[in-house]
C-alpha cells in the first residue's frame, strides 16, 4: 500500500509540475490511428455489370499482392453482405469463412513476402452503401437514371471485397458492362470501348499510377460533355444533361484557369495525366467528391446564369481539384491526419477564389470559417488533427490554421516552398501531420513545433481581452488571455498586427508577439497626433475571440474608416449593441461608402426597422441597389410593406434572383392578400423555370384557396425528383397541413431512399401525420400493398417500431 500511496503521490506531483509549465496534454485518437495489414495490394482489376431492375451487380475481381510479412496463413478483406461464387488464389481454389462483414482467405501453405500472388473473386451484391441505383424504377419514367459510387469513407467495401483503409495504395484497372446509350465514366485514361453482341458495351479504364481505395469511382448516366483545355494541354472534361446546355458555362467557368493556377501555385504538375473529369449525378449524398481524375458532384450545382448567382460550383470545383494533390496523389496515413486532405483543399479553393473575385470576398471567407470554427470550438476542445475533429475544424478551422501557418512560416514564396517539398517528396505516398511539420524543419530550418502543438494538435483559441491608455507620448496596449485552461487548452503564441489610426488619417502599423496570460505593449506617440482608434488584430488574421474595451466613438470611427472591409465589419457587428440615435449618423454614412455588400446588409440589418426619415429612405435606396443581395437583406429585414415602398417590392417579382422573387412574392402575398392572384400572374413565367420558386408559387396559391395546386406540389415530393426538391416540398406540405394518399405514397417512397437527409426528413414527417389515427391507418396500409427490397425492409421496420 506505502508503494502504491507514493506512486500515486508522485504522479499527482508530475502533474503539478506538467500545470505550471503550461505543458498541456494531446488527445489521443483511438479511432484515428493507422490500421495494420498483411499485404501489399499492388493492382487491381475489376470486371463488373448491373442488373438495374433489382439493383444488383454482378463482379470478378482481380488483384495481385505481395505479403509484407515473412509468412502468412490468412487474409482478411472488408466485404459487408457480398455473395461469393468462386476464390481462386494463382488460379487454383482457395479456401475462406466469411462473416456478415468480411471474408477470410485461408491457405494451405503459408504465403512468403518474396513473391507475388494473384487473387481472383468472383461475387454478387446488393449494395446499401458505396454504389447506387437512381431512377431505374420509377413508374413515371421521369427520374434521370443513373449509376454512381461514393467511397469515403470505407464504402467501396460493400461493393467491392478489399482492403478497404487509406493505408494502402494500388493501380485500378476497370471493366464495365452496360447497356448502350448511356455514357459510362471511371478513373483514369479510356483505355476502349467494345461493342457486345447483346446491345451492351463494355469500358475499360486504367490508372497509370497508384491511389487509395476509396477514390475508386463508376457514374453512368445520360451526358454530354465540354472539354477545357489549360496552357499545358490538360483537358478538363465538364459533363451536363444534354437538355441543358445553358448550365455548362454558368457551372464549369474557370475550370482551364484554375488547373493552371494550381500546378504554378504548387510548383507540381497535374499528377494523373491529361484527363480530368467532373461528372454530375441526382440525390448525391454531399457536395461533390475527389475520386482520382473523376470528381463525382451533386447535380445541384448544375446552374444557369440567374441560378448560379446564388451558389456557384466554383469553390467546390476548386477544391475537388486541389484533392488531385492533396488527398490523391499525397494521401492521409490515417483518419487522425485527415485535415491533411480537407484543410488544404478548403485553402486553395479559397485562394484561387481570390484571384477571380476580390479580396473583399477572401476576408469575408476567412471571417465565415471562422465563425464555424467557433460553432464546433464551443462545444469541446478536440483539434483540428484528430478523426473525430468533425467538418468544422477539418474544413474551414483548418483552412484559416493555413493561412496563420503561412504568416509564420515567412509569407507566400516561403511557405510555397516548403508545399512544393512536401508534394514530390510525398508524391503518391502517404503523409501525416509530423511529416509535414519536419518539412517546414527540411526545407526552411524552421521549428513550428510551437504552432502544430497549439492550433493542430491541440484544441480551442486565444480570447484576447485588450484595452489602452495613453500616458505624455506613450501609447500603452494591455492584452490578456482570458480563455480557459485546461489538459488539452493553453497560452496561444501568436504574432498580431495592430493598427493605430490618428485624426490626421494617417496611420501606424505594428506586429507584436502576444504568448503570455499578460502583455504590455509600449509604443511612442509622436505628441503632435492624436489616436482616432485601434484596430487589434488588423485583418482578422488570427482566430481568436476579442474583447476590446473602448469608447464607442473609436467604434464608429473603426467601422468608417478602417482600411480593410472585415474591420469595418467587427465594428459595425460591435455597435449592433449601440442605441440607434448614437449611430445612425455613422450608418448611413457608411452605406454611401462601403465598398462590400456585407457591409451595407448589416447597415440594413441595424437600420431597418428605425422610424427616422433618413433610414426610410436608405431603405428605399437598398431596394433599388445594384447588388441583389443587398435588395434581398431588405426582405429579410423589414417588417412591414409601405404604400410608398409597394412598387418597389412589386418590381422585385421581376428580380433576376430567384430567390428574391420567392421572398417579394411571400412579402407581399402576406400583407396585400387581396391581390395575391396578380402577384402569381406576375411570377409564373419565372417560377416554370426554377423549381424551388415553384414550390413557392404553389405554396402561394394553395393558401390562397386554389385546391387545384396540391398534386402539382405533391408531386414534387415523388421519387422523379432529386432529394432537395422532395425535401423542399415535403416541408411546404407539412406547413400547409394538406395530405392525401399519394402524398404518404411519397413519403414512404422518400424514407426508403438511400439519401439520409431525405430519408430522415420523411420519417419526420410520417410520424408527425401517425398522431392523426386516420393518417396513421392510411400509412400502415400503403406499408403492406407495397414490397420492398432487403435494404428499404430495415427502414419500414425502423418506423414500424416508432408507430407501435
Amino acid at each position: 500500500m506505502k508503494k502504491i500511496a507514493l506512486f500515486l503521490s508522485l504522479i499527482f506531483f508530475i502533474q503539478f509540475i506538467t500545470a505550471q509549465n503550461d505543458i498541456v496534454c494531446h488527445y489521443f485518437d483511438k479511432e484515428g490511428q493507422t490500421r495494420e495489414h498483411t499485404v501489399d495490394f499492388k493492382t487491381l482489376t475489376l470486371h463488373i455489370s448491373f442488373d438495374t431492375e433489382n439493383e444488383k451487380i454482378a463482379g470478378n475481381v482481380f488483384y495481385t499482392f505481395q505479403p509484407k510479412r515473412k509468412e502468412i496463413y490468412s487474409l482478411e478483406l472488408d466485404a459487408p453482405e457480398i455473395d461469393f461464387k468462386s476464390v481462386l488464389l494463382n488460379n487454383k481454389p482457395c479456401k475462406y469463412t466469411t462473416t456478415a462483414t468480411s471474408i477470410t482467405l485461408l491457405f494451405d501453405q503459408a504465403l512468403t513476402w518474396n513473391k507475388e500472388y494473384q487473387l481472383e473473386i468472383s461475387y454478387t451484391a446488393q449494395p446499401k452503401k458505396g454504389l447506387y441505383f437512381y431512377g431505374w424504377n420509377d413508374e413515371t419514367n421521369r427520374a434521370r437514371k443513373q449509376i454512381w459510387t461514393q467511397g469515403q469513407g470505407i464504402d467501396n467495401r460493400y461493393w467491392i471485397p478489399s482492403f478497404d483503409d487509406v493505408s494502402d495504395k494500388l493501380i485500378t484497372e476497370t471493366y464495365i458492362t452496360f447497356k448502350n446509350g448511356y455514357e459510362v465514366i471511371s478513373n483514369g485514361n479510356l483505355i476502349s470501348k467494345e461493342q457486345k453482341q447483346n446491345d451492351e458495351t463494355t469500358w475499360h479504364y486504367k490508372m497509370d499510377e497508384p491511389h487509395v481505395l476509396y477514390l475508386i469511382m463508376i457514374a453512368i448516366g445520360d451526358y454530354a460533355y465540354k472539354d477545357y483545355t489549360s496552357n499545358r494541354g490538360i483537358v478538363s472534361r465538364q459533363y451536363y444533361y444534354p437538355e441543358k446546355p445553358e448550365q455548362v458555362e454558368p457551372t464549369y467557368k474557370y475550370s482551364a484557369k484554375m488547373m493552371d493556377w494550381m500546378e504554378q501555385e504548387f510548383g507540381v504538375n497535374y499528377p494523373w495525366g491529361e484527363i480530368y473529369r467532373n461528372v454530375p449525378v441526382a440525390n448525391f449524398l454531399y457536395g461533390a467528391m475527389e475520386n482520382t481524375t473523376s470528381t463525382v458532384l451533386t447535380d445541384y450545382y448544375l446552374k444557369n446564369e440567374r441560378e448560379a448567382m446564388e451558389r456557384d460550383y466554383v469553390g467546390t470545383n476548386a477544391h475537388e481539384l486541389t484533392h488531385q494533390w492533396f488527398g490523391d496523389y499525397i494521401t492521409e496515413w490515417n483518419s487522425e491526419s485527415h485535415w491533411l486532405h480537407e484543410s488544404f483543399a478548403t485553402y486553395y479553393a479559397k485562394q484561387f477564389k481570390r484571384t477571380v473575385t476580390s479580396e473583399n470576398d477572401y476576408q469575408w471567407a476567412r471571417y465565415m470559417e471562422m465563425r464555424s470554427a467557433f460553432n464546433a470550438d464551443s462545444k469541446n476542445n478536440i483539434p483540428v488533427a484528430h478523426s473525430k475533429a468533425g467538418s468544422a475544424r477539418h474544413y474551414p478551422k483548418g483552412s484559416m490554421v493555413i493561412d496563420m501557418l503561412k504568416d509564420v512560416a515567412g509569407g507566400d514564396e516561403q511557405y510555397r516552398k516548403v508545399i512544393n517539398s512536401y508534394l514530390k517528396k510525398y508524391g503518391f505516398k502517404h503523409v501525416d501531420t509530423h511529416l509535414f511539420e519536419l518539412e517546414f524543419m527540411e526545407v526552411l530550418g524552421l521549428n513550428l513545433n510551437w504552432f502544430f502543438d497549439q492550433w493542430i494538435k491541440k484544441g480551442g483559441f486565444p480570447e484576447y481581452e485588450v484595452n489602452y491608455n495613453v500616458k505624455k507620448d506613450s501609447l500603452n496596449i494591455n492584452v490578456a488571455q482570458i480563455q480557459k485552461q485546461n489538459e488539452t487548452v493553453g497560452l496561444f503564441k501568436m504574432p498580431i498586427d495592430i493598427d493605430v489610426y490618428y485624426t490626421d488619417e494617417t496611420n501606424s502599423h505594428y506586429t507584436e508577439w502576444i504568448e503570455r496570460d499578460s502583455t504590455k505593449i509600449t509604443k511612442y506617440l509622436n505628441p503632435n497626433k492624436e489616436i482616432d482608434f485601434i484596430v487589434f488584430d488588423t485583418g482578422n488574421k488570427v482566430y481568436n475571440k476579442l474583447n476590446f474595451v473602448r469608447p464607442t466613438k473609436e467604434v464608429l470611427h473603426q467601422a468608417l474608416y478602417a482600411q480593410n472591409m472585415i474591420d469595418q465589419y467587427e465594428a459595425l457587428k460591435e455597435l449592433e449593441n449601440v442605441e440607434i440615435k448614437e449611430k445612425r449618423k455613422t450608418l448611413l454614412e457608411l452605406y454611401n461608402t462601403a465598398s462590400f455588400y456585407i457591409l451595407k446588409e448589416n447597415v440594413i440589418k441595424q437600420l431597418a426597422n428605425d422610424n427616422s426619415k433618413k433610414s426610410k429612405e436608405l431603405i428605399t435606396k437598398a431596394l433599388q441597389d445594384t447588388d441583389f443581395r443587398v435588395r434581398r437583406r431588405v426582405l429579410y429585414e423589414v417588417k412591414g410593406i409601405t404604400e410608398q415602398n409597394k412598387p418597389l417590392y412589386m418590381a422585385m417579382l421581376k428580380d433576376k434572383s430567384y430567390v428574391n422573387i420567392g421572398l417579394a412574392l411571400d412579402s407581399l402575398s402576406e400583407h396585400f392578400p387581396n391581390e395575391i392572384t396578380e402577384y402569381l400572374t406576375l411570377t409564373e413565367k419565372d417560377a416554370n423555370e426554377n423549381v424551388n420558386l415553384k414550390i413557392t408559387w404553389l405554396k402561394i396559391a394553395l393558401q390562397n384557396n386554389d385546391l387545384s395546386k396540391l398534386n402539382e406540389l405533391v408531386d414534387f415530393s415523388s421519387n422523379s425528383f432529386e432529394f432537395r426538391t422532395r425535401i423542399a416540398a415535403i416541408r411546404t406540405i407539412d406547413d400547409l397541413e394538406l395530405v392525401n394518399k399519394k402524398y404518404i405514397y411519397n413519403l414512404l417512397s422518400a424514407l426508403t431512399n438511400f439519401n439520409r437527409a431525405l430519408s430522415s426528413t420523411a420519417k419526420k414527417s410520417l410520424l408527425k401525420l401517425a398522431e392523426d389515427e386516420n393518417h396513421k391507418n392510411e400509412i400502415l396500409d400503403q406499408i403492406k400493398g407495397l414490397t420492398f427490397n432487403k435494404n428499404e425492409q430495415e427502414k419500414i421496420k425502423a418506423l414500424l417500431d416508432k408507430l407501435k
